[in-house]
């Protein structure tokens, strides 16, 4: 009975990594989690299957599209994208079902000058509000996710993540510019 037991425990290990080995070699598995990966979507797995979750990120044009329009009309040459972070649930035979945990923002902005704090803090206030269009029940995922803000120039960049509970509450303290960049990156 207990080589049965055994037997059965490393049948399921093997097939866990089989399935996420699977996922790797057919690209369904981004390397960089900010960019989804360009495959076709993958087939939802069968309920009763045993399978290995591996954390993913999936596209979420609907949304990406409504955040960059909001975020466009205040600064223009921003790019802006939204993607639903979670696990896929991959089975054996290479199908899964992603289950979302939150969605996440993410903004590039050229600049000029990467050490003008009142000037990006301006950026980031303007930014947050945005994010008040997009509550838990017009997203993907039971939680509230972040906002990534990367200000580039040229090959510099300065990366601030917000959670966006900790977004409204700066917002609600009234900070502005360089203090509000203070706030984030103490």
């Amino acid at each position: 009975m207990m080589i049965k037991k055994r037997t059965v425990g490393l049948f399921a290990i093997l097939t866990a990594a089989a399935a996420s080995l699977f996922a790797l070699r057919q690209g369904t598995l981004s390397a960089n989690p900010a960019v989804p990966s360009t495959e076709s979507p993958p087939t939802t797995a069968a309920a009763n299957q045993p399978c290995a979750y591996t954390w993913a990120y999936h596209d979420l044009p609907e949304v990406s599209a409504a955040f960059e329009s909001a975020v466009k009309a205040l600064i223009p040459e921003a790019e802006a994208h939204a993607l639903a972070f979670g696990e896929d649930c991959v089975a054996a035979d290479g199908s899964s079902t992603f289950n979302a945990m939150e969605t996440d923002f993410y903004v590039i902005i050229s600049v000029l000058d990467l050490n003008d704090n009142e000037t990006l803090g301006s950026m980031i206030e303007n930014i947050l509000p945005i994010l008040d269009n997009f509550p838990l029940d017009k997203v993907s995922g039971p939680k509230e996710g972040f906002v990534e803000i990367t200000f580039q120039a040229g090959e510099d960049q300065r990366v601030f993540r917000v959670p966006l509970p900790r977004g409204r509450e700066l917002r609600e303290q009234g900070l502005h510019g360089a203090e509000l960049i203070g706030a984030i990156q103490p």
